[in-house]
């Protein structure tokens, strides 16, 4: 099965200007699976809340799109599992990695990163995996940020079961439903009703936040 066959379900979303070399980078991503160019957050999340089931990808140009403005939008949506957001053209000596991790950015693509690393992380996050650093994540997970209900892990540790802490662990180095699945000897069905009580528990939104959480409670 070629990459192309493996992303027929999946869309990637990409905000930017309608500048020559994102006409050019829509191109290349299309030779690789679906995408399509948008000239506003608003359009893009609209189209992505109009087809729930499909996997995608918000992919956002910062030089395009301010960051204040990016995380503005962020904190009032909540997206399944199956969407992701990840920020393109970011500074590699930016400080607010973390600050984009807490508000639900799943992926931090470089200035300088090339088209082919580009291709590797926008495949990777379609997947279910992150594409953020290790070192980006931990100075997230010990970010003083409090929770909607100013965070009681202990007793919302208590809460869940010996399942649910072995899933939320695989969660937090990546883990997909389907690797979980696997690793577990569960079905997909299964792991994703694990997950949503997880969710309810300790409670969070999305799976990032979730992989935050267990990071620094576990």
């Amino acid at each position: 099965m070629s990459e192309n066959e493996a992303h027929a379900d999946k869309h990637v979303h990409l905000v930017a200007t309608r500048a020559v070399q994102n006409t050019c980078f829509l191109s290349f991503l299309n030779e690789q699976m679906r995408a399509s160019l948008h000239t506003s957050l608003e359009e893009a999340f609209s189209l992505v809340a109009l087809d729930p089931e499909t996997t995608a990808l918000v992919l956002i140009d910062v030089n395009y799109i301010g960051l204040d403005r990016v995380l503005e939008e962020l904190s009032g949506l909540q997206f399944p599992d199956s969407v992701s957001c990840a920020l393109l053209n970011v500074n590699r000596d930016a400080p607010w990695g973390a600050e984009c991790v807490l508000h639900g950015i799943r992926g931090l693509f470089f200035e300088d990163d090339s088209l082919e690393l580009l291709r590797r992380g926008i495949s990777a996050m379609l997947e279910g995996s992150v594409w953020i650093s290790r070192e980006t994540l931990l100075a997230a997970a010990v970010h003083p940020h409090q929770g909607r209900n100013g965070d009681q892990p202990y007793s919302a540790l208590e809460q869940l079961t010996r399942r649910e802490k072995e899933i939320l662990g695989l969660i937090c180095i990546g883990a997909t439903n389907q690797e979980i699945a696997d690793k577990l000897f569960i079905s997909t069905n299964t792991v994703k009703t694990h997950i949503y009580k997880i969710y309810k528990k300790i409670d969070v939104p999305n799976r990032m936040q979730a992989a935050l959480w267990g990071a620094k409670n576990l």
